[in-house]
């Protein structure tokens, strides 16, 4: 039989009493509120020291074998954060992680039963949910990441496959079989916009990864259980009652729905009902722009993945425009239409994949986009910055170009 997990806290107690890693350190007599550096991985100062103690948790939790698996250390981060989240006698205390000199947090140990030294740990980072996460994005004031903000970017660079074990590797969790490299696609939540003529509706978060339905009100048994279901509202709520009873015949013929499916590192749709779907990039089409009707016999693929870090190198590097990432669909009208506002047609969704969306506004949170502004605002995170996301995205780019799919 294997050895058995370990538990984290009494883990934890026996490092900090050793005094095994630099910084790491209890910081009271009663030896209830300790110091864990928290350094990103990207940072240029960053050494293997910084993630010892991490490295140290997967491998005794049984995530890492050093021999056989290749190192990750923002894997092991986000482990050990996880495991210490999952503990409702530990919480934040006070979060440092942002501080660029000396970039840290400071934990406490509850006693059971017991209050700690604050109301409430940060929602950041205890508690916290990748739902939680993608609500959670950008910093507007400065343009410098939030350690909410370098933890999600960890998370995300991870699923897009930064790092990748081997097929036979534990994953994350220590699940056998994982592997980002093999399994990464679109890893991501959908945010979802209904509108009927303009007018939202409906907006919801998707958290299945696989993809979704969008369907009538009341629908059938699905023939896509693996997937989720978008249910359109009933037109009812329109004041306008010839555009009511419009709507109401589209989605009688929508039936079985139109699927959104994660296919390798593609997102593709295919309409299952009668009612005709088109699809594309923008609001504002002009001549010749992207998208069309969607297959009812296939699956049309609507973007992949490599395509979009291309695109996304590219604006980082000032060759080239800012990319699209949100999809627009269109039930019962042609799309993209050049003649007539997309507020004008009696269905529109709008679909925004939220890992590509937040890639996207942390390249702009780097400086990306500040050259591209009025006025020019060039602060860059000390604890990230434009060269260390850039750098993950070439490397995740060189990866995806050397892995077989199909």
């Amino acid at each position: 039989m294997g050895t058995p997990k370990p538990l984290i806290v009494p883990w934890l107690r026996r490092k900090l009493d050793e005094g095994c890693y630099p910084g790491v350190r209890w910081l009271d007599q009663r030896r209830t509120q300790f110091r864990v550096p928290w350094k990103h991985g990207l940072r240029q100062d960053a050494s293997t020291e910084d993630f010892q103690l991490f490295r140290d948790w997967a491998i005794d939790s049984g995530s890492y074998r050093p021999d056989h698996d290749a190192p990750a250390p923002s894997v092991w981060k986000r482990n050990f954060r996880s495991a210490l989240n999952r503990k409702p006698g530990i919480q934040v205390l006070r979060d440092h992680s942002s501080d660029s000199a000396d970039p840290h947090k400071v934990y406490e140990i509850l006693p059971e039963g017991g209050r700690g030294g604050v109301d409430k740990a940060p929602s950041a980072a205890v508690g916290g949910t990748e739902a939680d996460a993608s609500s959670q994005l950008l910093d507007k004031s400065g343009g410098s990441f939030s350690s909410s903000q370098d933890e999600e970017l960890d998370d995300i660079l991870n699923a897009l496959a930064l790092s990748s074990p081997d097929e036979d590797a534990p994953g994350p969790a220590g699940a056998p079989g994982a592997s980002y490299a093999s399994d990464a696609a679109t890893v991501t939540f959908f945010e979802v916009r209904v509108y009927y003529r303009g007018h939202l509706v409906l907006q919801t978060l998707v958290s299945n990864p696989q993809g979704f339905r969008l369907v009538p009100p009341s629908p059938g048994p699905s023939p896509c259980p693996e997937l989720a279901d978008v249910v359109l509202p009933e037109p009812g709520m329109l004041p306008d009652r010839v555009q009511a009873s419009y709507t109401a015949r589209l989605l009688q013929g929508l039936g079985a729905g139109v699927r959104l499916q994660v296919e390798g590192p593609a997102l593709c749709a295919t309409r299952l009902g009668r009612l005709h779907a088109y699809w594309g990039r923008t609001e504002t089409p002009e001549l010749g722009a992207e998208g069309g009707e969607l297959s009812k016999e296939g699956c049309t693929p609507l973007y992949d993945l490599p395509r979009f870090v291309r695109e996304l190198i590219c604006f980082m590097e000032g060759q080239g425009s800012s990319p699209t990432y949100e999809l627009w669909l269109c039930l019962g009208e042609a799309w993209p239409d050049t003649g007539r506002s997309w507020k004008k047609k009696l269905i529109m969704v709008q679909v925004v994949p939220t890992a590509l969306q937040t890639l996207h506004q942390l390249s702009q949170a780097g400086g990306a986009s500040s050259l591209r502004a009025e006025e020019l605002d060039l602060r860059i995170s000390d604890s990230l910055g434009e060269a260390g996301l850039l750098g993950a995205l070439r490397d995740w780019e060189e990866r995806m170009e050397s892995q077989p799919y199909g």
